[in-house]
């Protein structure tokens, strides 16, 4: 049985508590990574840089809700629930409760004269695409195509087009435990990944 990637997302990044997790429902065919090397030190020489290089993740995802209309969630609402899903993972708080107390504090007059609270952040999202590819990640762009509707017009077929940053410390507080976790597993797995191909170059010359 052929693994699915998934997008798992934890509205409370410090917490990491339940996640809300969005299942691949065909894996993407194509996945892009781009990595950027930082901006150099000024005055020094060029091989020195100011931090780490910025790793990027591209993919298109497809959603079809036509084999399952006679389903009761899908039936009633197509595809619109993942994409919901997708984009409350780019909304502070995660779109839910913690997001709402910070635009009534945010109301003047509102919290009854209570000191303002911090404004929330992102959900921690983590891109799961491989054993060796478990990472933490900001989605930087969604762009929704909804190419299918029924007769009213819920969207039924959709493709998404994702660009994500995968985090390192340097992006992290220290308080996010599980997001701190994950991003020194990932990047362990690279570094011995990166021996293990050493040793590959050397098995495909021969």
């Amino acid at each position: 049985m052929t693994a699915r990637g998934m997008l798992l997302s934890y509205s409370d990044p410090v917490a990491g508590m339940v996640p809300t997790i969005v299942p691949f429902q065909y894996n993407p065919s194509e996945v892009t990574r781009v990595l950027r090397v930082a901006p150099g030190a000024s005055g020094g020489s060029g091989l020195r840089v100011g931090a780490p290089p910025t790793e990027t993740y591209t993919f298109k995802l497809e959603l079809d809700a036509l084999d399952a209309l006679d389903k009761p969630v899908t039936g009633a609402l197509g595809v619109g629930p993942l994409l919901a899903a997708i984009e409350s993972m780019m909304e502070p708080g995660g779109g839910g409760l913690a997001a709402l107390a910070g635009a009534v504090v945010s109301v003047p007059g509102g919290g009854g004269g209570a000191a303002p609270i911090p404004a929330p952040s992102l959900p921690l999202v983590i891109l799961a695409w491989s054993p060796e590819r478990i990472a933490p990640v900001r989605i930087d762009s969604y762009s929704a195509h909804e190419t299918g509707f029924d007769s009213a017009l819920q969207p039924v077929q959709a493709t998404v087009d994702l660009s994500v940053t995968a985090l390192r410390h340097r992006d992290l507080n220290a308080d996010q435990t599980l997001a701190n976790v994950m991003a020194t597993a990932y990047q362990a797995v690279r570094t011995r990944l990166a021996v293990v191909g050493v040793a590959q170059g050397l098995e495909l010359m021969t």
